[in-house]
């Protein structure tokens, strides 16, 4: 893998004051986790009796990994989804927990329609959009539902993902299981706004229209962008990791063990403080 020396690219910049985490992710990225892994291996399904997904917003499971997860359920596996924010900047709970705004009333219906659909047991955490808490209280919640699960597949957002609630999400799960010395799972780092350096690729083309059937269901979504348009577009790039020239789809994902995903995280967080 080559550097790219500045002089070999341009860009623009909407704000360079906001850029602080470009020296971070060299640093994370020089440790050259990837370099044995630059072919990934494609597999049919991981195999787990239970997953644990981490999602940021509710859809963001849907979107990123529905496929593999859709092959993870109908081969037996239990999903649990912890949706840390709730999709929206309204008010979104008094101090009794109450659902205040219309919006994240209509889509939390969107999630449980989808989860249904999906087979998985959902969690609502409720935080306002670019409010994600890393609290003592964020992060036991979080150790609680991983003993109670103790799942063989975290599916965590890619570090690097291009939002801040998908890194703070990240951050949450390395600040909750920094210092645990039993930490058995792996995970399966997923994209949504941004490419990952995959090392395993999961064909979903036979999934691909259940995939954007439930993507559709998020009708709350549909006023920022052609959600079912630009998943198909994500999954169709993936498909040059499948070796054929076939019209297929695939999900990308940086799988390593949840240990190694923690030290990982630890060289970009600790280095972007």
């Amino acid at each position: 893998m080559h550097s790219a020396q500045r002089a070999n690219y341009k860009f623009i910049l909407k704000d360079w004051t906001e850029i602080r985490d470009l020296s971070a992710l060299s640093k994370t990225l020089e440790t050259k986790r990837f370099s044995q892994n630059l072919k990934p291996v494609v597999i049919s399904r991981p195999a787990a009796k239970s997953v644990l997904v981490i999602a940021p917003h509710p859809d963001d499971d849907i979107f990123s990994s529905a496929g593999t997860l859709l092959k993870l359920k109908r081969g037996g596996s239990r999903l649990k989804v912890v949706y840390l924010a709730s999709g929206s900047a309204d008010t979104y709970r008094d101090e009794k927990n109450r659902i205040l705004s219309d919006s994240v009333i209509k889509i939390e219906e969107e999630a449980r329609e989808a989860s249904r659909s999906l087979g998985s047991d959902i969690e609502f955490w409720r935080y306002p959009n670019r409010a994600i808490k890393i609290s003592a209280e964020s992060m036991t919640r979080l150790k609680d539902i991983y003993d109670q699960l103790k799942p063989d597949i975290i599916f965590v957002p890619f570090i690097a993902d291009d939002h801040s609630d998908h890194r703070q999400g990240a951050q949450l799960f390395y600040e909750a299981f920094r210092d645990s010395g039993d930490l058995s799972s792996e995970v399966w780092a997923y994209q949504v706004y941004s490419t990952v350096i995959p090392n395993v690729v999961v064909d979903i083309t036979d999934e691909m229209d259940e995939k954007i059937r439930l993507v559709n269901l998020w009708q709350t979504r549909k006023k920022s962008r052609n959600w079912a348009h630009y998943i198909r577009g994500l999954n169709a790039i993936n498909s040059r990791f499948l070796n054929t020239n076939e019209p297929r789809y695939a999900e990308a994902f940086f799988v390593v063990p949840a240990k190694e995903y923690v030290e990982l995280c630890g060289i970009y967080f600790g280095n972007n403080r």
